[in-house]
């Protein structure tokens, strides 16, 4: 008789689309596992009228999530691991699955305009503060809009609302087939995404980790596994939530013997949008973070 495992997921279309991506690639190696997909309902997929950063930052799309792993009702979870806090309920681990989708934003225009090429006083939906900040920068004369919801939902509130664009992730566009609708990426370089945008992660109670580790080396990928460390490393070191407007980017590399990571951050203090990237060894993250800060006169 095979083991069932139970794996607790959002209901959203990119939620279980994503859920499946990972017990489709967990099957491509154990076919002595099945897997029953419980969905839950969050506080943050509750409550849409409201900015995450209104409602309780980050936890509010986990909490429940995690109550049911504390409770044995599901075995694991997968997330989205950008709407993940740093701090974890004692009793569960967190670790990054798959390869990283593509981690940039991404403008989504009404007819076709690029973003910069928008008329002044441009309508620009987006409830995520990291985005208005960095976009307002990129073009201080346009009006941001703040909208929430699933993609579908989000795109139809551009039609509804009469918005110029609307501001998402590539990432989600690209797992649920959408990237026709995308006018323009913007690379890290441009706009810092989110801590782990892009990164899929798998959340369990230690009481299962025996059996998760039987088939993790078989989902983990090793650039991605690093990325995702740092950044959180980097969310942890800034003490930051959604309340304040923050954006990390880890880029990992290996130059012939050597491990090398690339970290860009953008950090509002007090009214001044502060951006710096550092690139060092893998062994010297700590030391990246701490000439970062410094860099910008503590936080």
């Amino acid at each position: 008789m095979k083991k069932v495992i139970k794996v607790g997921t959002r209901s959203s279309e990119l939620a279980l689309k994503q859920t499946a991506m990972v017990i489709n690639e967990i099957k491509k190696f154990r076919q002595d596992f099945e897997f029953e997909i419980v969905k839950i309902t969050t506080q943050g997929d509750a409550l849409i009228d409201k900015p995450v950063s209104e409602i309780g930052g980050k936890g509010v799309f986990v909490k429940e999530i995690e109550s049911a792993l504390l409770k044995g009702e599901i075995d694991m979870a997968v997330h989205s691991m950008k709407d993940m806090p740093y701090e974890i309920p004692k009793g569960l681990k967190l670790m990054a699955v798959l390869k990283r989708e593509d981690p940039k934003d991404v403008f989504v225009s009404r007819d076709g305009t690029q973003f910069m090429d928008l008329k002044e006083g441009a309508k620009i939906g987006t409830s995520s503060l990291r985005r208005q900040v960095q976009f307002k920068a990129l073009k201080p004369d346009i009006q941001i809009v703040p909208i929430r919801g699933n993609v579908r939902t989000r795109l139809k509130k551009m039609e509804e609302l009469n918005l110029d664009g609307i501001v998402l992730s590539a990432a989600g566009l690209h797992r649920l087939g959408f990237e026709n609708v995308i006018t323009e990426y913007f690379p890290p370089d441009v706009v810092v995404p989110a801590p782990c945008q892009g990164i899929l992660a798998v959340e369990i109670a230690e009481s299962f980790d025996n059996i998760f580790q039987e088939f993790y080396s078989y989902i983990v990928d090793r650039k991605t596994f690093f990325e995702a460390s740092v950044e959180r490393e980097l969310l942890k070191a800034f003490g930051v939530n959604c309340r304040q407007p923050f954006g990390a980017y880890a880029q990992y590399r290996k130059e012939k013997d050597e491990e090398k990571i690339n970290i860009k951050v953008v950090y509002q203090k007090e009214d001044k949008l502060l951006k710096s990237e550092v690139t060092g060894l893998i062994e010297e993250t700590d030391k990246m973070i701490e000439k970062l800060i410094e860099e910008f006169g503590g936080i």
